[in-house]
């Protein structure tokens, strides 16, 4: 075979696998879940700010408008990479390498590479191979810092350089001291840090592989996944087959574990104990990680007897939970009343999840009562899971 030969035959083996690769991101089964509570299962043609169109598994092609969608799920994808990026809006993104030209950077994935907006990029860990170390400098930055940071490690340590960061690249980190550029070899730097301030963070969430991120607008086609496209300092590129889910209901949301109450009324079983301070904060409503270890998702603990009125959010639509005993001797009484009419009545007990969904559109206060069980008697504390009122 002439070497012509095999260089268009590599070239014809690369076209077939670049090809397949696409097709496996265009056809990655996904579940779209509508706010009316049905479920449609298929594969994504497209995504913009108006609509989402996927084949469903009956060969219909259905176009769904944004507005109506809740959740799109997909199948999540193992994701170990060397590189953690944090952005200045809390989400994160974890890959292979990290790299900076210019104004622009860009992480590699493994099924391409993701262009990020270097403006909110805050952190980035070269993660070690000793994952106990992996966050120590991130809680050892001095305060009063007034410039970009690089971590160089030191034996089992590390040392902050305080710097200008110019660019990154496979080989080094280029950085300005006193006015003179100087390379840093990679090997030697475990971190990078911005001088950066906090920026919001826009409500749909996007999962994808290796992290979770935030936009305003989200767009997909088997050629990429495009975050704010239309936004030059937020606008982010990633591999059409990153995409894992997107939920946009979290930007049409509201967590009563994080709303405070309008108004609020304890009275535990044995009431002079509300008067003593650190019991009362015992008793009182109290939020908890879903997960027991992070706090991107809220449970609200409630013990009887406990009244937490809210104040219903403007274009509220529904209310969405579920409830389980949390801990103590009984089951206890749950109560839903909206603007002084009660919608539902539920005994809590036990661990398996009750689901609640209540239609709040048209009024003006939520009041959630957990009460004493039967007959008044002890009862124990009810878990809102993930309590939401959505718009």
């Amino acid at each position: 075979m002439s070497r012509t030969t095999r260089t268009v035959s590599l070239v014809s083996l690369l076209l077939v696998i670049a090809s397949a690769h696409e097709c496996v991101a265009r056809a990655a089964a996904f579940v779209v879940e509508l706010d009316d509570g049905t479920r449609q299962t298929g594969t994504l043609v497209a995504i913009d700010g108006r609509t989402i169109e996927i084949a469903a598994e009956n060969g219909t092609a259905l176009s769904l408008p944004v507005g109506k969608v809740r959740a799109i799920e997909g199948t999540p994808a193992p994701a170990a990479g060397r590189v953690r990026v944090a952005f200045t809006d809390g989400t994160f993104l974890e890959g292979e390498d990290f790299f900076v030209s210019g104004a622009g950077s860009g992480l590699s994935l493994p099924g391409g590479r993701a262009e990020l907006p270097l403006t909110r990029v805050r952190e980035v860990e070269f993660i070690a191979a000793d994952p106990g170390a992996r966050h120590r400098w991130l809680e050892a930055v001095p305060d009063g810092v007034t410039s970009d940071l690089v971590v160089v490690g030191k034996g089992a340590g590390y040392e902050f350089v305080e710097c200008a960061i110019k660019a990154v690249s496979a080989d080094s980190v280029t950085v300005v001291i006193d006015d003179e550029t100087i390379p840093v070899r990679r090997s030697k730097v475990i971190g990078l840090r911005w001088l950066r301030g906090n920026s919001p963070a826009p409500g749909t969430v996007v999962r994808v592989t290796g992290g979770i991120l935030r936009a305003e607008t989200v767009a997909w086609t088997p050629a990429g996944l495009v975050l704010d496209g239309d936004d030059a300092e937020r606008r982010t590129t990633l591999p059409a087959g990153a995409l894992e889910g997107i939920d946009y209901a979290a930007g049409r949301t509201t967590h009563l574990a994080t709303l405070p109450p309008e108004r609020l009324d304890v009275d535990p079983f044995f009431g002079p104990l509300a008067a003593v301070a650190d019991l009362a904060a015992y008793f009182a409503p109290r939020a908890v990680a879903a997960d027991g270890q992070t706090a991107t998702k809220l449970d609200l603990v409630m013990r009887p007897r406990t009244v937490a009125t809210w104040r219903i959010p403007p274009q509220g639509r529904r209310l969405r939970m579920r409830l389980v005993q949390a801990a103590g001797p009984g089951p206890a009484a749950l109560t839903i009343a909206l603007d002084g009419r009660t919608v539902l009545q539920q005994m809590v007990s036990g661990e398996e999840a009750v689901p609640v969904d209540v239609d709040v559109a048209g009024a003006r206060r939520l009041v959630v009562t957990v009460d004493f069980g039967p007959a008044g008697g002890m009862a124990g504390a009810v878990r809102l899971l993930e309590p939401a009122i959505e718009q």
